[in-house]
């Protein structure tokens, strides 16, 4: 005969449904048990045994959807040894029911044999008490609170992502601050080396003015030496002319003649080079300005680009904002997502309250037979 243990039944008997064997015809009908008593609503893990001829119970069919089906490791062909620690070989169907019935919920340790290619082993299976619809009843619970859980999980993102969007935010500010305070220091340095910049063009041209002065001086003191060159030159040819016998006075003067022109060609030589010496600082005096204008040119340069950097760092301050307000309007649609799904999960859990309180097992009448359901 055949023992299903499966859906909510009622103690102390419950529902029992009866299987015969084709090709059998010894079946003790003392062994079979059906009924139904009032009591609370008790249910079995979702087998249907079968007993053999030296009383062993093994595993006939395995009910879809049942505590059984869904662990998976019990298999058709399994025997039953134990439950909850209670040997079962050899004992009648009723103890077997007895152990196995319980409350819905509950869980109970069974412990099977199987025999794989010639070699028996055993192990112990922990299932719970309940129908399929009862089992699914928890899966669909745990599957809203996964999605809870998803979209609180979801909503810890969005905060995180709005504290790296603040962090990020005081971060470029303070680095604009930074380049203002660098900007205002080069502004400064720009200022310092303009003052300096005209103070030197300020000296050179004082000293071109100076040695244009010493210039005009030389030639105005060559002029007089030249006239008296000449002067000297004319009274020499006059006293030529009337002294000729007065040589010695003659040569006389033609030293100091001599004398006189070689200061006047050393003092020449002199103006020679001191024209040079002004023109060598005419010609470093324009350098000197050249590479001053260079490097006001350059400056100005670094002012342009520190004006587009500045317009850049502005720029990216008002992306940073707008991606700031996004974040916002993301939290808001978040927590109204929170929101929406509590109502949902208040509306569910009274729906399922309302189907549990509706829900009374079927009475049927006394039958003896040797199969019954737990």
């Amino acid at each position: 005969f055949f023992l299903f243990l499966s859906g909510p039944v009622t103690a102390p008997f419950g529902r029992f449904v009866v299987v015969e064997r084709r090709g059998e015809s010894t079946m003790n009908s003392s062994n079979v048990f059906s009924g139904e008593g009032g009591g609370p609503v008790q249910a079995g893990v979702g087998i249907f045994f079968q007993q053999e001829g030296d009383g062993s119970v093994v595993v006939k069919t395995i009910v879809s959807g049942g505590s059984a089906e869904r662990e998976g490791s019990v298999r058709v062909g399994d025997q039953i040894l134990s439950v909850d620690e209670h040997k079962v070989v050899g004992e009648p169907l009723s103890v077997l029911r007895g152990l196995i019935l319980g409350s819905q919920g509950s869980f109970v340790k069974l412990t099977f044999q199987r025999k794989d290619m010639g070699e028996a082993h055993t192990f112990d299976v922990r299932l719970m008490r309940g129908s399929a619809e009862y089992l699914q009843s928890l899966t669909s619970s745990k599957t809203i609170e996964d999605e809870i859980d998803q979209l609180r999980l979801q909503l810890r993102q969005a905060l995180s992502h709005c504290s790296q969007d603040r962090d990020e935010l005081d971060r470029l500010r303070k680095m604009l601050q930074t380049e203002r305070d660098q900007s205002q220091m080069r502004e400064r340095e720009l200022e310092l080396l303009q003052q300096e910049n005209a103070r030197e063009l300020a000296q050179l041209n004082e000293n071109l003015r100076n040695a244009e002065g010493g210039r005009r001086e030389a030639e105005t003191q060559l002029h007089p030496l030249q006239q008296r060159e000449a002067d000297l030159a004319e009274e020499l040819n006059r006293q030529k002319e009337k002294e000729r016998l007065r040589k010695e006075y003659i040569e006389e003067l033609k030293k100091r003649h001599e004398e006189e022109k070689v200061r006047l060609e050393g003092l020449f030589l002199k103006e020679q080079a001191g024209r040079r010496e002004d023109q060598v600082a005419r010609l470093g005096g324009e350098s000197q300005l050249g590479r001053i204008q260079a490097e006001l040119s350059r400056l100005r340069t670094l002012e342009q680009g520190r004006r587009e950097r500045e317009e850049e760092y502005k720029d990216r301050m008002q992306q940073e904002l707008a991606r700031l307000q996004d974040a916002v309007r993301t939290q808001d649609v978040v927590r109204s997502a929170v929101k929406e799904v509590e109502v949902k999960m208040a509306r569910y859990t009274g729906e399922y309250l309302q189907y549990t309180q509706q829900l009374v097992p079927p009475e049927e009448a006394l039958d003896d037979d040797n199969l019954f359901l737990a």
